[in-house]
């Protein structure tokens, strides 16, 4: 059932003469109607429906009469009329209008009125001084008056709106359609005076007088205006489309405090960026965007401290990167215990500590004990006047309480008023006791003594979004990760029992996590083969089936039995039905410690969000809510949400979520195409904050953030008192609105359905992305020019225009530009090795849209190009055969002429060629040697067969002229193929075969798919139909070919050298540790394959110590990074080799020279220490 709370349209509003009894709304004709002034809000209450277009209103902020005191605005609020003033900059600001409840003359004022319950609007009389204002008007408003004044008629029937009172209204009948014609915020709209909103702040002289002033510290290479990557870095994971007018990529802490007074000085409003994985639209800005994330290594320091206890974090690391750091730290070092950080949200592998802290996160098993406000020790925070406060120093403490005396006496001011007010304090003290991220920390009043501000300051910015500062360090306490844990997955007939279920655990054991799937999430967990074999009852459950994921820990074996008995026991005595109605019991749903089986369902947890998001329908975006209530509420409160869902038509919404914190999200499809779908939104919206908000006393907005999405919605949730009081935070530490205005606090009523972010058809490789970004920090091309999501969302707005039926000057223009740009930052600095696709929830893999644009590029520009590369596949061998001489006669140059002759003519020859040559290093290779007859393996060994396939790259290119080995990949191979016992076949015509991936990266489909037929018909004879193990000995290579592999014989035959060795050689061989220390980069083709703690474990049977790249990718991309080196030293600038180590290894030749031009260090493949680190074993 609906709420019959005091906002619900149905059970209020005036009868309108002449139309019937349609509560609280008026006709739709008439509610496209801008009112005396266009973009004045004639809506009766921010809570109702408008009567007016919300397309364009120049007075949307409601600001509380300076006459009135906050006492009897924030205490009685339905007694007195609330008074709304322009704001600074309107038009019409210089007309003296006057307050008829203060006599404050300065502007139009808006009286709101409450009578028995229901909200008028009363335009008060327009003094004569107005004249000149309104005369300008006349023309068009006669014009229009016969359309406009049935609404008059309607107006003057509310008691509080006399005839005198009522003005002629403008029509602008088509208000709705302009807003969806202006699909990108910025983009055709006319300039108009500043004013600080969304999609009023234009360009005036304040952004190129910023500008300027901070070119003395900040270069220009880090500004950006062009219209592709302030379209692309402006993007983030919500569904909202705001354009900022620059961007700036910030690189220290000292510029922040540098470029905010600036920012004050010229009212250019600031947003910070982080990951941008924010749901709630806090993190988008048509002004400035301060970006801190894909700079380098900027903002990424950290320090470990007490055992692992604390960590002392920058805003640029990852939540789940935070992690490993954490668990590298106690592998090093043996600590007692192992540590993580408490917000474990599903986006940990993608969102920044920034975003976690600005966000106050949690997540599925931390709860709100171990979110991010109950975990923070202390932080370095960025006021908007520059200002830097460290709490954990007390000099710095000594000196803000001095220099900011203003700010601290009104936050202890607050507290002091707030702890007085018992009832008050109450409240916030119960809506806080679940998760709530509505509005802002206003426990941090109540939780800490008034004589302690620093800390208050410091709670009250977690959760801020960025409106009250930039937080540029913190200190997190950190909480055990206890080793033992162990999972299950419960089916319960119907929701209402699974959430009872969930209720019990909370009450009457000390389950770590329960995360509750509705029958809509389940739905897609039966597209997983994993999940239907591991849990019973999963398909053909009921239409209100659910389920619960419950995980328990302990810091031993037997403690976790003792858990896991104590929620078996819980459940059985519960009076609980179990399973899908199918006839199954509690018994069929066991605990499972095993890492595999865990895995498959948290992995399906942690993707749902996406993966619901990912199967919508093409054109439309998904959108998420994120509520919570009292875990007793749970049950009655899902009913109607998902009773709600139903009546709007949302026939793809899911209700999932942190059970056993009352949490829920709410996941659906959304266009954004009509009057119709957005009025749809609307009306659901308001509906669903009604049922959480008053009907079950929840949080609108649970650990996402208010953002824009529920701003018009705060004041529903907490109050007038505690939203006054907010307004009174605000204005203490951000009086010049230039922090993320509009983000937590926002008078426009209708900003949650404003500046909706479409989702035209593109391309149907990437129609199914919902920009969330969890691909980006896969990205070698992130710190250079674009990540994938960038390049998904800019493609689709250049599809978007290439679409329109009748484009316009600025379509073109603007169509052209986007086209150019993305030639650069887009395609060609692609390194389209698809490891997006391996964060991507959805398997998204851009680099294979890219692939298709480079194929349609020289299918329709370079045709003859297209020739060559047939005649060049044909004719391979010719190739292969003079290379290695020519790379010889090249170290032979390096030699002669030195190192900065060869480099600076090798750049040349790239920068006029297009990039057609690539540039020279010291770490290039030397050429291979021939390829050799297989050895015979020792006469002991009863032999085996095998065929190997040397790649192309290691039949050219040998070791680095500094390398200390000089034996090519393929001697090594064939030694330890001996060592094993192993009789080798070459495939015929091998010095012809190529795996197609170097013709595939560019574009040459037609000459990759050649080489790649002629490889497996060499494979399928050589190996007599996949009755032999077939290894390459380059990974990308072996990748390539499975991807394109049509010889199903050849499926389970063909491996990589470390699968080869892992598999084969392990038991025939005797390791020894030759090496103290190593570094194993993994590649992105052996990591998409499964390989990487194989690799790892094949490496630690050789060497005293092992350690990661850290690199996703080294964006080497076969020659790619040797013609765009920019790439690779990009992505590179992130790799670390331990001081000391001496040697790298990995299995790609062309990734290993890279990786030693920007270490100094020889990497170098895998089988290089395998050989030397083996012996055969002795046979008896």
């Amino acid at each position: 059932m609906r709420s019959s709370g005091p906002f619900d349209r149905r059970k209020r509003g005036p009868v309108f003469k002449g139309i019937g009894t349609v509560p609280g709304s008026f006709p739709a004709e008439d509610r496209t109607d801008p009112g005396p002034f266009p973009g004045l809000s004639l809506s009766s209450s921010r809570h109702d429906t408008p009567l007016l277009s919300p397309s364009a209103r120049p007075f949307p902020q409601r600001i509380r009469c300076p006459r009135l005191p906050l006492s009897s605005a924030a205490s009685a609020p339905y007694d007195r009329p609330m008074v709304a003033h322009p704001v600074e900059g309107s038009p019409f600001a210089p007309s003296p209008f006057l307050c008829g409840t203060c006599g404050v003359s300065g502007g139009l004022v808006a009286h709101r009125s409450w009578r028995i319950g229901i909200r008028h609007v009363v335009v008060l009389r327009v003094l004569r001084s107005c004249t000149r204002v309104w005369s300008s008007m006349a023309p068009r408003v006669v014009a229009q008056r016969a359309a406009s004044m049935a609404l008059v008629d309607r107006l003057r029937c509310l008691r509080s709106f006399s005839a005198a009172q009522a003005q002629t209204v403008e029509a602008q009948p088509d208000n709705a359609a302009r807003m969806r014609a202006a699909a990108v915020v910025g983009y055709g709209a006319q300039p108009g005076p500043f004013r600080n909103l969304d999609g009023q702040r234009y360009e005036d002289g304040r952004y190129a007088a910023f500008q300027k002033e901070i070119e003395a510290f900040i270069p220009t290479s880090r500004h950006y205006t062009d219209s592709v990557r302030t379209f692309a870095y402006g993007t983030d994971a919500s569904f909202y489309r705001l354009v900022p007018k620059v961007v700036v990529k910030i690189h220290s802490e000292d510029e922040v405090k540098k470029v905010l007074p600036i920012a004050r000085k010229h009212k250019v409003p600031v947003t910070f960026r982080a990951a941008g994985t924010s749901l709630s639209g806090q993190a988008v800005t048509d002004s400035v965007l301060l970006k801190l994330s894909h700079s380098g290594r900027n903002f990424r320091r950290y320090e470990i401290l007490d055992q692992g206890k604390k960590i002392t974090v920058e805003p640029g690391l990852i939540g789940g990167e935070v992690n490993r750091l954490l668990q590298n730290y106690h592998k090093k070092h043996g600590t007692p215990m192992q540590y993580k950080i408490g917000p474990d949200p599903s986006s940990i592998d993608s969102c920044m500590l920034g975003g976690i802290i600005s966000n106050n996160s949690s997540g599925m098993c931390c709860g709100v004990k171990q979110n991010t406000y109950n975990t923070l020790e202390d932080m370095r925070i960025v006021f908007a006047d520059g200002t830097v406060l460290d709490t954990a120093d007390e000099g710095s403490r000594n000196a803000f309480l001095k220099s900011h005396a203003r700010l601290v006496a009104g936050v202890q001011d607050l507290a002091r008023r707030v702890q007085a007010d018992e009832d008050f304090a109450a409240l916030i003290r119960k809506k806080f006791s679940i998760k709530c991220t509505t509005g802002y920390s206003i426990n941090a009043l109540v939780d800490h003594p008034i004589d302690n501000p620093i800390e208050i300051i410091k709670r009250l910015m977690i959760g801020s979004e960025g409106t009250l500062g930039f937080v540029s360090r913190a200190t997190i306490n950190t909480v055990p990760d206890l080793p033992n844990k162990a999972s299950a997955f419960i089916m319960f007939p119907h929701v209402e029992l699974a959430c009872k279920a969930a209720a019990l655990l909370r009450r009457h054991t000390s389950v770590d996590a329960v995360e509750m799937f509705d029958r809509a999430s389940l739905r897609e967990c039966e597209a997983n083969e994993d999940m239907v074999k591991l849990v019973k009852g999963l398909v053909g459950s009921g239409k209100h089936a659910a389920s619960l994921l419950i995980e328990c820990r302990g810091d031993g074996k037997a403690a976790l039995q003792q858990r896991t008995d104590e929620v078996l026991s819980v459940l059985k005595n519960g009076g609980l039905e179990f399973g899908s109605g199918q006839g199954e019991k509690l018994e069929d749903y066991t605990f499972s410690e095993d890492e595999k089986v865990t895995k498959v369902f948290w992995d399906v947890r942690k993707g749902l969000i996406p993966i619901v998001g990912g199967a919508r329908e093409t054109g439309t975006s998904m959108l998420i809510e994120d509520v919570a209530c009292p875990v007793e509420n749970l049950g009655a409160m899902t009913m109607d949400l998902i009773e709600m869902f139903e009546r709007h038509g949302y026939k793809d919404a899911s209700c999932f979520g942190h059970a056993l914190e009352g949490n829920l999200h709410l996941v659906f499809s959304q266009g954004f195409r009509t009057d119709q779908e957005i009025e749809r939104y609307s009306h659901m919206m308001q509906e669903l904050c009604e049922l959480v908000a008053l009907k079950h006393n929840g949080s609108l907005k649970a650990e996402h953030g208010t953002g824009r999405n529920v701003a018009p919605f705060v004041e529903m949730e907490w109050g007038s008192k505690a939203y006054e009081l907010m307004w009174e935070l605000k204005e203490l530490f951000d009086p010049d609105y230039v922090l993320n205005p509009g983000v937590i606090l926002n008078h426009d009523e209708d900003v949650h359905r404003k500046a909706l972010k479409p989702s035209p058809p593109a391309h149907e490789i990437i129609d199914r992305c919902i920009e969330c970004g969890f691909c980006e920090s896969n990205c070698p091309s992130r710190d250079l020019s674009l990540t994938p999501r960038q390049r998904i969302t800019v493609f689709r707005e250049i599809s978007r225009l290439r679409a329109l039926p009748n484009r316009t000057a600025d379509d073109d223009a603007r169509l052209k530009e986007f086209e150019e740009i993305y030639v650069y930052q887009g395609e060609q600095t692609c390194a389209a090795d698809g490891m997006c696709q391996e964060k991507c929830p959805v398997k998204i893999n851009t680099g294979e849209l890219i692939k298709e644009l480079r194929k349609d590029d020289m299918a329709k520009q370079h045709a003859k190009a297209s020739k060559f590369s047939m005649w060049f596949a044909e004719n391979f061998s010719k190739f292969t055969a003079v290379t290695p001489t020519f790379l010889h006669a090249v170290n032979l140059g390096h030699r002669v002429f030195g190192e900065t002759v060869l480099s600076s003519a090798s750049s040349l020859l790239n920068s006029w060629t297009g990039h057609l040559v690539p540039t020279w290093n010291k770490y290039m290779p030397t050429g291979a040697s021939p390829l050799k007859e297989p050895l015979m393996p020792q006469a002991s060994l009863q032999a085996q067969k095998v065929v190997y396939v040397p790649s192309c790259v290691t039949r050219m290119m040998g070791p680095s002229a500094s390398d200390p080995e000089k034996a090519s990949v393929h001697e090594k191979m064939l030694s330890l193929f001996a060592k094993g016992g192993y009789e080798v076949k070459y495939p015929e015509g091998i010095n012809n075969l190529c795996c197609g991936m170097m013709f595939d990266t560019r574009g040459f489909k037609p000459a990759a798919q050649l080489k790649v037929n002629e490889l497996q018909e060499a494979l399928v004879k050589a190996s007599e139909n996949g009755k032999y193990p077939i290894v390459m000995d380059t990974s990308p290579c072996l990748k390539t070919l499975k991807e394109n592999l049509t010889a199903n014989e050849l499926k389970f035959s063909l491996m990589e050298p470390v699968e080869f060795i892992s598999r084969f050689l392990v038991d025939k061989l005797d390791f020894a540790k030759k090496k103290q220390s190593v570094t194993i980069h993994v590649p992105c083709s052996s990591k998409k394959m499964g390989m990487e703690s194989q690799m790892m474990y094949i490496a630690s049977k050789c060497a005293e110590q092992v350690h990661p790249s850290g690199i996703p990718c080294c964006g080497m991309a076969g020659d790619r990074g040797m013609r765009y080196p920019e790439l690779t030293g990009s992505s590179l600038q992130h790799l670390e080799v331990p001081q000391g180590c001496k040697d790298g290894y990995s299995t790609s030749r062309t990734c290993e020279m890279s990786l030693a031009n920007h270490s100094g260090v020889d990497f170098r493949s895998l089988v290089y220490l395998v050989d030397e680190a083996t012996t055969p074993k002795q046979r008896a």
